[in-house]
């Protein structure tokens, strides 16, 4: 407990499974958390359970697409608070299409929500940090941006430059005591893998040597981890949380 005691904590795509997981954890670690989505509504639960646990919860409308946006939320963020210690890039999008059926409008949504945000957050949120003396950034990945993923490319594509970008930044940064890394799931129990990959449940026993998949609790352990002092230490990795995945 109290891992993240007194830090501010801003967490995109708040009311996904893992970004809620994310957020009431680090709630609970002692962090202030600011929310962000598109749709506040969608957020107000993950909020009302933090707040009723006499945590410090928020919330921000927020399209990560838009560099406009990302301003705005930092500055209110800055305002409200007066320093952002961490930020956790978990919005992210799939498009279950090889390269050749892939639209432009269809790589185009997915590089300006899974890529391009990442890039505008690192450039808003940096300057900030380097005032506050550091902070870090967890950058969420995938296990398809390590190995591929056959039915999935352009996603597998997209998640790869997260973690590469990832590592970059973090050589640039590192003299400024701001950490950035990247998680990298594997099969995690979320509604995308029902509405986009939904032949993943039997093939999963055949590539995992855990007999279950993972669980949005899974991977906001290794984001907090990766946020706290704990991993003072720690920049430029890429935690894979897989359940030791053979092959995908």
């Amino acid at each position: 407990m109290n891992r993240l005691l007194g830090k501010v904590i801003l967490i995109t795509e708040s009311n996904s499974s893992i970004g809620a997981a994310t957020a009431k954890l680090a709630a609970k670690e002692g962090a202030i958390v600011v929310c962000t989505g598109n749709n506040l509504n969608k957020i107000s639960t993950v909020i009302s359970t933090i707040t009723q646990a006499d945590g410090v919860a928020t919330a921000f409308q927020h399209d990560v697409s838009s560099v406009e946006s990302w301003q705005r939320v930092i500055s209110n963020t800055i305002k409200s608070y007066g320093k952002i210690d961490v930020l956790v890039n978990n919005a992210g999008i799939s498009a279950p299409k090889m390269m050749l059926d892939l639209s432009a409008e269809d790589w185009k949504k997915i590089q300006s929500i899974d890529v391009n945000s990442l890039v505008f957050s690192i450039k808003e949120v940096i300057p900030f940090m380097i005032k506050n003396g550091g902070g870090s950034i967890v950058n969420v990945s995938s296990l398809e941006g390590l190995v591929g993923l056959p039915d999935n490319s352009p996603y597998a594509a997209a998640k790869d430059v997260i973690r590469s970008v990832s590592l970059e930044a973090a050589f640039e940064y590192a003299k400024h005591n701001i950490r950035i890394n990247s998680i990298c799931p594997g099969s995690i129990d979320t509604p995308m893998i029902e509405t986009t990959f939904p032949t993943i449940r039997p093939a999963y026993k055949k590539s995992v040597h855990f007999p279950y998949l993972g669980k949005p609790d899974d991977i906001a352990n290794g984001i907090i981890y990766l946020a706290c002092d704990e991993a003072s230490f720690i920049t430029g990795a890429e935690l894979v949380i897989d359940g030791d995945s053979i092959t995908m």
